[in-house]
């Protein structure tokens, strides 16, 4: 069966974990499109899901890929390497950037992966030790047309912990 010429990729929608939370229990109904997000929301939810997956630490240490390499794209893997107790000097920013890039490609569906720009951010504060900032920035998918997605983060490697920054997404 031929596709029409004209399909249109649908924006995602949250997860089943998300729609099936009830934020008014007291009330008896809902309204059909209660569970779809606005732009907004689907922003917020995009990003805690990023807190989420650059906040755990995968097996990548863990796994034989030259035996299971499906593993290592699966929800088994899910997350970045443990950074913490190496230095930043030790791991230079394209091996940390690469790691970022990688886990987001393959875990958030939401963001299209040739628009993702990850960089680090020369902040005027003196230097923190072992600790980056950096931009996480790309095209969010939506209807009808991607929208800007755009968040500053802090890593602490020590800690081994990315706070994400919502103030300071510029407005889209």
């Amino acid at each position: 069966m031929r596709q029409p010429e004209t399909w249109q990729k649908q924006a995602y929608l949250p997860s089943l974990l998300d729609r099936l939370m009830d934020d008014e229990p007291q009330r008896k109904s809902e309204r059909p499109d209660a569970y779809a997000p606005d732009h907004e929301g689907m922003r917020r939810i995009v990003q805690r899901d990023l807190s989420l997956l650059l906040n755990t630490t995968n097996l990548d240490d863990e796994i034989d890929m030259s035996s299971y390499p499906a593993a290592a794209a699966s929800a088994v893997n899910y997350g970045i390497p443990a950074l913490s107790g190496s230095y930043l000097t030790d791991r230079n920013w394209e091996s940390i950037e690469k790691l970022i890039r990688l886990a987001i490609t393959r875990f958030e569906p939401r963001l299209i992966p040739e628009s993702l720009r990850i960089r680090p951010i020369n902040s005027k504060e003196p230097m923190r030790y072992n600790k980056l900032m950096f931009e996480i920035q790309g095209l969010m998918q939506w209807s009808p047309y991607p929208l800007e997605f755009r968040i500053q983060s802090l890593f602490d490697v020590e800690m081994n912990k990315v706070t994400l920054d919502t103030g300071s997404r510029k407005q889209a």
